[in-house]
């Protein structure tokens, strides 16, 4: 395998040249975010990295590692299986990724055609593309989203979504949600930013505010195009 020597040694010390060699590779990105909300066993990883074999995401992994960027981690008792966690330098990152992926929304060559997102990737863009303004009342929903493209009956991965002054979504169960969420990811994608039925999903609990949270987001899209 051909040696890369970093654009540093042809004598460039510009620190941003530097971040774009840690994120430039093609798989960087993506198993970063899917990194970013929780802690993520190899097995999940490949599962969610479409078109990656594990060679490729094992030497990906690894590099990431030796760069500072990914650690791997022993969960504690029970569990006892070995995890992949961003460290807290990569955490860094949201607001660059956030701002990058607004940008990004306007390149003349992005083609969505067919795509879609998995359950982290469609929470992190939620937090992207929200608009900066307060939710009154404010809302607090669960979201149960599962990657079913290849598989119906994949586990979903479970988010609790709190929106006051902000909107903050994260891992793990809401404490008295006013609503649920449960479906496919690609689905709930194509809800916000589509303009896709919502009967598409499952929801439980009050239907009006789930409107509500899709209703923020046709403003959101609106304002970038």
């Amino acid at each position: 395998m051909p040696v890369t020597r970093p654009y540093s040694a042809h004598g460039d010390a510009c620190a941003t040249s530097h971040a774009m060699e840690l994120l430039g590779n093609r798989w960087t990105y993506p198993v970063i975010r899917e990194l970013m909300l929780a802690p993520k066993r190899f097995a999940e990883l490949e599962a969610s990295l479409r078109g990656i074999t594990p060679a490729v995401l094992t030497a990906r992994l690894r590099q990431l590692e030796a760069s500072g960027m990914v650690r791997r981690v022993t969960l504690p008792a029970p569990a006892r299986v070995t995890v992949y966690a961003v460290t807290a330098w990569t955490s860094e990152l949201k607001p660059v990724l956030e701002s990058l992926g607004r940008w990004a929304l306007r390149s003349p060559m992005r083609d969505v055609a067919g795509g879609g997102l998995t359950p982290d990737a469609i929470v992190q863009s939620m937090m992207t593309m929200a608009p900066p303004a307060a939710m009154e009342p404010p809302i607090e929903i669960e979201l149960h989203l599962a990657d079913q493209r290849v598989n119906v009956d994949t586990a979903p991965y479970t988010y609790r979504l709190n929106w006051a002054d902000k909107l903050s979504i994260e891992r793990g169960f809401a404490r008295d949600p006013i609503a649920s969420v449960i479906g496919d990811s690609s689905t709930w994608a194509s809800i916000l930013y589509e303009g896709s039925a919502l009967d598409a999903m499952d929801i439980t609990g009050d239907h009006a505010t789930v409107e509500r949270v899709v209703a923020a987001f046709d403003s959101a899209i609106d304002a970038t195009t």
